[in-house]
């Protein structure tokens, strides 16, 4: 699942030295890693819209599902979404946590599927405090992946609040992509973090 930051800031640069929208880069990133997980994905087919990678985003306080990402829908959707707001992950969190619990709240949990989480963000959120609270219960079968990126001051900010998350929590991993302009080395990064 993906829990995605469409925050203002994600139209700034991407990095100092190229002023490709920061939505750009990671909407190409995001492009490579529905490609190569729809090649994998046997149940896609019994899906309704093809299945996919199921997305939540957040901003502004506000957060909404839509659905599965995949090859064939991921330039209409990546269309809709209006990028403004600012930095405030728990409703996103928690909206991602009601869709997974929706589709496999009802199966023993010795059953259920990993949720494996990847949050892409570049700013420090709002309630950090918060998020860094509801992680500190991730265990089990449940596993988030931070993935940072931008640059600067607020990179920073991002990366150091994320590290701590993970420093208090096996479950919690952090990936940074400071300045990183190239969507073949991020999603590259990312799915190894799914092998």
């Amino acid at each position: 699942m993906l829990l995605l930051d469409v925050t203002g800031s994600m139209n700034y640069g991407t990095s100092a030295n190229d002023l490709t929208p920061r939505k750009d880069t990671i909407k190409e990133a995001i492009g490579i890693i529905v490609a190569t997980l729809a090649k994998e994905d046997s149940q896609a087919e019994h899906e309704e819209g093809g299945g996919g990678l199921r997305t939540v985003i957040f901003a502004g306080g506000q957060a909404e599902d839509i659905g599965d990402l995949n090859p064939d829908n991921l330039e209409d959707r990546w269309r809709s979404i209006r990028w403004a707001g600012g930095t405030r992950i728990i409703p996103g969190w928690n909206k991602l946590i009601q869709c997974y619990t929706d589709e496999f709240g009802q199966t023993l949990p010795a059953e259920r599927p990993l949720l494996m989480a990847l949050v892409i963000t570049d700013g420090e959120a709002d309630d950090s405090d918060a998020f860094a609270q509801a992680l500190a219960k991730a265990a089990g079968g449940v596993y988030v992946t931070l993935a940072i990126i931008g640059y600067g001051p607020e990179h920073d900010a991002a990366l150091r609040s994320c590290q701590q998350i993970a420093a208090k929590n096996a479950h919690v991993k952090v990936l940074s992509f400071g300045s990183e302009t190239d969507p073949q080395v991020i999603a590259r990064a990312l799915l190894k973090m799914i092998e």
